[in-house]
């Protein structure tokens, strides 16, 4: 099993406070019947992690005696392989999901949802008015009032990028 997660390229989400967690809880459950979705949110809020990230989940990688959920990163993109605790509101998601993925796919499946699911996941975040963190008014790409959904991806690969950038440069001797 790898590691717990360590916080090192991105900052950790904000925890939920427990009336918040059951707000959250009860619009996930009114927004959709779709296990793999509602989990994908929930992760996602839990995690903070990208949707390409998120896909890397394996039923298996859902453990439920130990309250973790791995997600993968072989490439060290953002933070390596690492096991996220999942918080008990959450958990009801996960495990629905791991029982959906399994009746129908098995174990090689995707636990959440795949990238391919983005427009349904954004559809069910959007009903269940859960919205990611917005960027500040100088950063932002689109018109006020418009949702940008995919701000922390775009950071987070621009930070990258730079990174990669800067070990390609040549050193002046």
């Amino acid at each position: 099993m790898p590691p717990s997660i360590v916080w090192w390229h991105r900052p950790p989400p904000v925890p939920l406070t427990a009336p918040t967690a059951q707000r959250v809880a009860h619009r996930l459950h009114a927004a959709t019947a779709h296990p793999r979705l509602a989990a994908t949110v929930a992760a996602a809020l839990f995690t903070g992690a990208s949707l390409q990230q998120l896909a890397t989940a394996r039923p298996r990688d859902y453990d439920t005696a130990a309250a973790t959920l791995v997600l993968h990163d072989r490439a060290r993109y953002t933070d390596g392989c690492a096991a996220y605790p999942v918080p008990p509101w959450a958990d009801v998601f996960l495990r629905a999901a791991a029982c959906f993925t399994r009746l129908l796919s098995g174990e090689d499946q995707e636990l959440l949802a795949a990238p391919g699911d983005r427009a349904h996941l954004l559809r069910v975040a959007e009903t269940a008015r859960l919205r990611p963190p917005q960027p500040p008014a100088a950063r932002r790409k689109g018109p006020v009032g418009r949702v940008e959904w995919d701000w922390r991806e775009r950071q987070g690969a621009e930070r990258y990028e730079a990174g990669l950038a800067s070990r390609r440069r040549p050193s002046r001797r």
